[in-house]
């Protein structure tokens, strides 16, 4: 099926693809993944940027979740004007809107969806248990991480068998997040399920900086 070929392309980046089958048949651009995920949403999910774009272009109207995900603010502004409840809204996938928007990196629109009344510990209703803090931690928006800590976000969150934003910060070894997660009173010494502590992830990275950090700050 050409919708399969279409996702295929997206997935794989292959842009040119995905030109092409749109030129083809332009009501492309309106389909969706199997979990009801936007094609649009699918390729900023891959890193895909410049497909989403390409998609966006065949496009009339965008839905609160392509809006968002991709910064349109002035359409995601309309949308919740008309209904605010969707600042609140769940994706087909399960994740909270603003979560998605902190970890796509959209800094503007995350803190336009918390002024509407986002909640920003809202937890996925799926298996990951991810909140806007985590996908922003995940992806390194540190200044969305900062935002969403000042506007109440948990930073002893534990997720995915004990995960905590500290460790993934420390396993991505950012240290600017790192310092700022232990100010704000994220816990040194949390473990997971397995044992492991941000130390752990720190070391098994070689993030000097960051296993000095933590030592600062009480870890063991």
């Amino acid at each position: 099926m050409q919708t399969d070929e279409f996702l295929e392309a997206i997935q794989k980046g292959n842009l040119s693809k995905v030109n092409q089958l749109l030129e083809t048949n332009p009501a492309l651009a309106n389909s969706k993944a199997k979990d009801g995920t936007s094609v649009i949403v699918l390729a900023l999910y891959h890193g895909q940027r410049n497909i989403a774009e390409a998609i966006t272009t065949e496009k009339t109207k965008l839905d609160i979740f392509e809006a968002s995900t991709l910064g349109k603010l002035d359409r995601a502004k309309s949308l919740i004007d008309r209904n605010p409840s969707l600042a609140s809204a769940y994706s087909p996938d399960g994740f909270a809107l603003v979560a998605l928007t902190a970890y796509l990196g959209q800094k503007e629109t995350t803190e336009y969806l918390i002024g509407k009344g986002a909640d920003v510990n809202a937890v996925a209703r799926n298996t990951t248990g991810f909140t806007a803090l985590t996908g922003a931690v995940a992806n390194n928006h540190t200044e969305i991480a900062k935002l969403l800590v000042k506007r109440g976000a948990q930073v002893n969150y534990r997720y995915e068998g004990g995960f905590s934003p500290l460790m993934g910060a420390s396993e991505n070894g950012n240290v600017e997040l790192v310092n700022f997660l232990l100010a704000n009173g994220a816990d040194p010494n949390a473990r997971t399920g397995e044992g492991k502590s941000p130390m752990s992830f720190a070391k098994e990275k070689n993030h000097v900086e960051v296993v000095e950090a933590l030592k600062r700050h009480g870890a063991l």
